[in-house]
């Protein structure tokens, strides 16, 4: 099932199934309002996007009652995380699947969000998105290679497939960038092919450590046919040593067999991984050596990122050069 796309003077909706968008810096926030506006979007948040009743959160009641406000009305036209977090999770044997079902609609985000994105597939058939979350369209320098990435994506009018080309420089920030924490820009290298070839199939992943709090249970989408994987990690999750149990945990799970290709995200530098330590990781792990495996890919937790579609298809033809292509 694929929800309407987006045009000009829509509403999007922010609200904050993980942390708060309290935790967004005031600058930051403006920018992105400011910027998500450039494209013609109206913004609004929930009533508890800023709310720090649970541990400096909203309650798992607040979020809840934010995500079903925001499907049942149809003034809303897509819904977007304000930030990531911890524990989106919890929310999941609380929504309303079938709210959902009935009215569907865009819904976006990373990192944490990834659970939602998942579960959302798995329990009502609705193709999520893999997008920057409300606050990254905000970290300087302007966010151009992401919104336009999300505009490809997500917009009415725009070409159905579209070919992802890198950028040409990023950014490291933290979550919690403010304007006392500048960062220089990096130029950015091309994807590193790990193990050449190409394939196709059904787009799925995001954040590593949150696609796996899915495993086993009933909001892992079951997918007929070849599956496209997308993998990511934060700083922390990302050091090799928890990286590497995290991609051993998902290596076991059943549905891995379907996997035909992997793309990496860039690695935050904090993280102390480099695409040397993930070549290690991968050839001791006895992946399928016909398969694709890309990594330095613009999606993740640095910026700018290109936005996917859960459930969607993509191609990807990795020998001299990589060329991925999405639909």
């Amino acid at each position: 099932m694929l929800p309407e796309k987006i045009n000009t003077g829509d509403e999007i909706r922010v609200i904050a199934p993980a942390r708060s968008a309290r935790d967004i810096d005031d600058a930051v926030l403006a920018r992105a309002r400011a910027a998500l506006e450039s494209l013609g979007l109206k913004i609004s948040f929930g009533q508890y996007a800023f709310s720090r009743s649970q541990r400096g959160c909203p309650t798992d009641a607040e979020k809840v009652e934010d995500l079903h406000a925001a499907f049942l009305d149809p003034n809303v036209k897509g819904v977007l995380a304000a930030i990531g977090g911890f524990n989106s999770n919890q929310l999941l044997g609380r929504i309303n699947w079938d709210i959902i079902r009935a009215n569907p609609k865009i819904f976006a985000g990373f990192s944490d969000i990834t659970v939602l994105n998942h579960a959302i597939l798995a329990k009502t058939g609705l193709a999520t998105f893999a997008t920057p979350n409300f606050y990254c369209f905000g970290l300087p320098p302007k966010a151009d290679y992401s919104l336009e990435y999300f505009r490809r994506c997500l917009f009415a009018g725009q070409s159905e497939t579209y070919r992802v080309r890198a950028s040409k420089v990023f950014y490291d920030y933290a979550w919690d960038y403010d304007e006392k924490s500048p960062r220089s820009k990096i130029t950015n290298g091309n994807p590193r092919i790990i193990q050449a070839g190409q394939a196709s199939g059904t787009l799925l992943g995001g954040n590593l450590c949150s696609l796996n709090l899915l495993n086993g249970t009933e909001y892992f989408p079951h997918i007929k046919g070849d599956i496209i994987l997308c993998l990511e990690d934060d700083s922390y999750d990302s050091i090799p040593e928890t990286f590497e149990r995290n991609l051993q945990s998902l290596i076991q799970q059943p549905y891995f067999r379907q996997v035909k290709a992997i793309l990496f995200g860039r690695f935050q530098r904090e993280s102390i991984a480099t695409d040397d330590s993930l070549i290690a990781m991968v050839c001791c792990k006895k992946i399928n050596p016909d398969i694709p495996i890309v990594s330095n890919l613009d999606f993740g937790h640095t910026d700018p990122k290109f936005s996917y579609k859960i459930g969607g298809w993509a191609s990807v033809e990795a020998y001299n050069e990589c060329k991925l292509v999405l639909h």
